[in-house]
């Protein structure tokens, strides 16, 4: 919908969050919002059964599986085959996402991306826990488990993204981000 009323020279970028990370913090987020969470005493239990508490189709839940997925409003594939072509389509639509895990990195390509010079950016923390969260490995992979398209989605964009990095320049990437920094 946004492409229709945008200009065909338009740059549209977004943001990804490892789901292994996203899906905890959604759970707390989002408890209110989301039945499937609010049924569940714990993200404990949650992730040892999210089946147990999760329906499809009921309003909110879609909070509680594949966030990422629906907020780029991909379709639930039929068939793991579909997902790649997808994936490759998005990419095309949006040829920069930023990783919230290496956010300055992220900004440093963004700004190149737009041609923006060194001063048009700076930084500050904001909006973010100051002790977040401790997860365990296994909660990291249950997580990701049940978030199964998000995982699809975040690791082939991380991989892109990374590619990005490598053409820009790893020593060349790292110095401008000590730059942000400073």
């Amino acid at each position: 919908q946004v492409q229709k009323v945008m200009p065909n020279d338009s740059f549209y970028f977004s943001i990804v969050r490892d789901p292994g990370t996203l899906g905890p913090s959604a759970f707390s987020y989002f408890r209110a919002a989301a039945p499937a969470f609010r049924r569940s005493p714990n993200l404990d239990a949650f992730l040892a059964s999210p089946s147990r508490f999760f329906r499809p189709g009921i309003l909110g839940n879609h909070y509680a599986r594949n966030l990422q997925w629906f907020d780029f409003g991909l379709p639930e594939p039929a068939e793991p085959a579909m997902i790649p072509k997808i994936l490759e389509k998005l990419e095309r639509i949006f040829p920069l996402v930023l990783l919230a895990e290496n956010f300055d990195e992220s900004l440093v390509l963004l700004r190149h991306s737009l041609c923006w010079p060194r001063d048009s950016m700076d930084t500050f923390a904001h909006n973010s826990r100051d002790s977040p969260q401790k997860l365990s490995p296994e909660q990291i992979r249950l997580s990701r488990a049940w978030n199964s398209l998000d995982w699809a989605l975040y690791s082939h964009l991380n991989r892109s993204f990374w590619r990005k990095a490598e053409k820009f320049g790893m020593q060349r990437l790292r110095e401008e981000v000590a730059r942000l920094r400073q």
